[in-house]
């Protein structure tokens, strides 16, 4: 998850390092696409980024995998489909 983490930071700073670029109206009609496309993957990063940082922050303290609604298990399925889950199946199916 540590490896995760890193990979999501260096995408983040990646997205604050590409900047505008001159041409026709075309060319800046893509780069328009393309910009709203970087920011929706730099949230999605940011999101990924937040996520393994709560994960590590509960293994730390020992509470991973204890579901943060209902305080049973996450469950070792769950666990290997989704390493960042917070939740047991049950409550994620509910909220």
């Amino acid at each position: 998850m540590t490896q995760e983490r890193w990979r999501l930071l260096e995408r983040v700073g990646d997205h604050h390092r590409s900047g505008p670029v001159g041409g026709d109206s075309a060319d800046r009609a893509e780069l328009g696409v393309e910009a709203e496309l970087d920011v929706l993957i730099e949230t999605q990063d940011r999101d990924l980024l937040r996520q393994v940082d709560i994960l590590l922050e509960r293994l730390e303290s020992g509470l991973y995998p204890v579901c943060v609604t209902c305080g049973g298990p996450v469950g070792r399925a769950r666990q290997e489909a989704f390493p960042r889950a917070t939740t047991c199946l049950d409550c994620a199916r509910r909220s």
